[in-house]
């Protein structure tokens, strides 16, 4: 049986101001070469390879998952400098590749630029030196920016002199922002200063605390030793600057604060009256996070403390009701019916593709032009729907699979009560969240699973204001 491997056509930007003109002309001589069908473009923009791993990388993830399921058999890619952060990911790649028998071509010209060897040992090495290259690169970008950045708040560049000089319009108020910040005693005071200068500023809080524990304002470069930058105008002394540091026990647990209660935001919660998202809010002073809704109607709220409450409790009453059991021999019968019938499809498809095959050799022994062949393009077609066909066999399994997990995840968590994921099984179970003024509508899934389950509940305490 034929199996359809596709050409990979792989491009990549790390910023959203680069386009890829560039790799899309470098490698349009390759993609003429082939029909539509067989090709796959994956592009990469505003990514990172550099700083980010390749399990962070959506796309490239969707490339190794291709070569691992025997669906590539060309990639072409611009260069090796476009493709991984260190020599390791690369290792893994071209081992891959080779393991696989994927051909690797690289679409760049340019002077110096070497084309895939296929021998582990030679690209091993290459790898290596691209991967010193490339942190040389990215070091040498951060020293640039470090010392001389694009932009920085507080301050007008001199695109001649490359001197900075201290904005004359937030000239005083950042002044009064380090010196406010001077006198912070407490993570509460923190957040007050910060919201009170992110509106005299017009910037993010984040940034705020960037430009507090950044050296540049006292006119140093910190980062190996002390560097004085003397085209700045410093904001502060480095003495100043010193001080400043002795806070930051302050803003890690400002930070700290911060960051639990953003994680509070883990539903997907809809406004019962207008039907649209509520609006996640976060108060650190007050140390409460909260959904709200107010789009020309009575405003919708409600504590994500309390709803997440109401949800364990939905929860608790779900896993107590729901009949597994049942669950699990509807749909494996529902999965033999439908594997049978697929598997019926399959073996007319593969029948026919036989019988076009014999077609194109017995009209053309020599076979040297076989993709210009007539045959060929319905060939492809019914590849396409065998592939198709296939595809749908393994997502009704996985949907089989994801009953089975379903069944597990009940049992942990109803041996270990709230520990074993409520987050995950709230996401298997928990439809759509609607919040109303005082009541909450949970839409469940697998409700004709569920037996004997009471319908409302009433919970009581500060839920709702």
């Amino acid at each position: 049986m034929l199996q359809n491997k596709y050409k990979v056509f792989f491009r990549r930007v790390s910023s959203i101001s680069q386009d890829l003109a560039m790799q899309q002309s470098a490698d349009a001589i390759y993609r003429k070469q082939y029909l539509s069908k067989e090709i796959v473009i994956i592009d990469e923009h505003a990514m990172s390879a550099n700083k980010l791993s390749v399990v962070n990388r959506p796309n490239m993830m969707k490339i190794i998952h291709m070569i691992e399921n025997n669906q590539v058999d060309i990639i072409y890619a611009f260069d090796r400098t476009r493709l991984f952060r260190d020599y390791y990911e690369a290792n893994y790649f071209v081992s891959l590749c080779r393991k696989k028998e994927v051909q690797i071509i690289y679409t760049s010209t340019g002077n110096g630029h070497q084309q895939s060897t296929g021998n582990i040992v030679l690209e091993g090495v290459m790898n290596i030196v691209g991967d010193f290259e490339g942190k040389n690169i990215a070091r040498r970008s951060e020293e640039a920016r470090r010392r001389y950045p694009a932009q920085k708040l507080g301050y007008v560049k001199d695109k001649q002199t490359k001197q900075f000089h201290k904005d004359p319009i937030k000239r005083e108020t950042l002044i009064h922002f380090f010196l406010d910040l001077s006198k912070v005693q407490t993570y509460i005071e923190l957040e007050k200063l910060l919201k009170t200068y992110q509106k005299k500023l017009g910037t993010k809080k984040t940034q705020l605390l960037r430009v507090a524990r950044d050296p540049f304002y006292a006119g140093y470069d910190l980062s190996k030793g002390k560097n004085k930058l003397s085209h700045v105008e410093p904001y502060l002394t480095l003495s100043e600057f010193s001080d400043l540091q002795d806070k930051n026990a302050i803003v890690e647990k400002y930070l700290e604060k911060d960051q639990h209660l953003q994680e509070q935001n883990i539903f997907q919660v809809n406004c019962g009256i207008c039907g649209k998202s509520l609006i996640f809010h976060w108060d650190i002073v007050k140390g409460a996070a909260w959904y709200s809704c107010a789009r020309k109607h009575p405003k919708i709220h409600i504590f994500a403390e309390s709803l997440t409450s109401i949800i364990y409790c939905t929860l608790e009453q779900i896993v107590n009701h729901l009949d597994i059991n049942r669950l699990l021999f509807d749909s494996s019968i529902y999965f033999r019916n439908i594997r049978q019938s697929f598997l019926h499809n399959l073996d007319i498809l593969k029948k026919d593709k036989n019988q076009i095959l014999q077609n194109i050799i017995m009209e053309d022994n020599t076979l040297l032009n076989w993709r210009e062949h007539p045959l060929y393009e319905e060939l492809s077609i019914l590849e396409e729907k065998q592939e198709q066909l296939s595809a749908e066999i393994l997502l009704k399994e996985e949907l089989l699979l994801g009953n089975k997990q379903l069944s597990k995840l009940v049992k942990e968590y109803l041996n270990s009560t709230r520990n074993a994921n409520p987050f995950f099984l709230s996401s298997i179970l928990i439809q759509n969240l609607y919040i109303y003024p005082n009541e909450v509508n949970i839409e469940v899934n697998k409700f004709d699973y569920i037996q004997d389950i009471q319908t409302h509940f009433i919970f009581e305490g500060e839920d709702f204001q």
